[in-house]
């Protein structure tokens, strides 16, 4: 029995020489300075959300601005300049300078030690859209307040879903119309997809809603030979028709009706009968 108990004892003895306490203390020792280390950055973590350490002090904001008020900017995004240099929400100080209808695009940065940094990109209109509201060259709609609505814009109107294409359609139309003098000041489209053009002269063009774009450029053809006919005004051209076209005259100062030119094919004036088939 006690012979047992020499040889357990000798075992036990024999297995502590075998640990290499060299080992255990460098493990020992890595495990304080992690735990050192972690209650270290998780007091740093608390301090560096504290307000009170490095707060914003400025916020600058830079941009460009005709209709955009720099007083309405402030107000919208003091709100969310909230926390310290490292805890401030920029995403939400650009949502909310973006909520502004004047507002196109925002960058927002901060700046070492206690700066935020904004650039303010303002909306540029491109023309009217509907009863109150504007659309820029992307067809992107905002509705600001009716007195900052700059005056001299054209109108475009259209379903609620159509603001692209027709911003586009109009870009066009521009650039086909422009040689000839004519400058559209309103277009619309409606549900039907029928095309509509008012140009700053006066003059009504409709196009309707087959085959609009070749009718425009077929307009473009003969627009030279109609407003050369002297003593008299054209007020509306209709080509809504196959192989034809209509124009409506205007009286001269006289108050006698005027003569329409030689008629092209399907052409007619206000007495005469086209001969195309039909309006679409």
């Amino acid at each position: 029995m006690a012979r047992r108990k020499r040889q357990k004892k000798s075992q036990k003895v024999s297995l502590l020489s075998q640990v290499n306490w060299a080992n255990v203390g460098r493990w020992l020792v890595a495990m304080v300075l992690f735990a050192m280390m972690g209650s270290a950055a998780a007091w740093g973590v608390m301090k560096l959300r504290d307000p009170k350490v490095l707060p914003v002090k400025v916020v600058r904001i830079d941009g460009d601005f005709k209709h955009l008020k720099r007083v309405d900017l402030e107000r919208a995004v003091g709100d969310r300049v909230d926390g310290n240099f490292f805890t401030i929400d920029v995403t939400a100080v650009r949502n909310a300078a973006l909520s502004l209808p004047w507002v196109d695009q925002v960058s927002v940065r901060r700046v070492w030690p206690d700066t935020l940094m904004m650039w303010v990109d303002e909306q540029v209109p491109l023309a009217r859209w509907g009863k109150t509201g504007l659309v820029n060259a992307r067809g992107d709609l905002f509705e600001p307040d009716t007195g900052s609505i700059p005056e001299g814009l054209p109108h475009l109107d259209g379903p609620d879903d159509s603001s692209v294409a027709v911003v586009r359609r109009y870009q066009a139309m521009v650039e086909s119309l422009s040689p000839l003098g004519l400058e559209i000041g309103e277009l619309a489209v409606d549900e039907r997809n029928a095309w509509r053009l008012s140009f700053l002269d006066g003059l009504e063009l409709q196009l309707g809603s087959v085959e609009s774009e070749k009718r425009l450029q077929r307009f473009v053809t003969v627009y030279g030979r109609l407003k050369t006919e002297p003593g008299s005004r054209m007020r509306r051209i209709d080509m809504r028709y196959t192989n034809g076209l209509a124009v409506y005259w205007d009286k001269d100062v006289q108050g006698r009706s005027a003569e329409p030119v030689k008629p092209a094919a399907g052409q007619k004036s206000e007495r005469d009968v086209t001969t195309g088939r039909g309006q679409v």
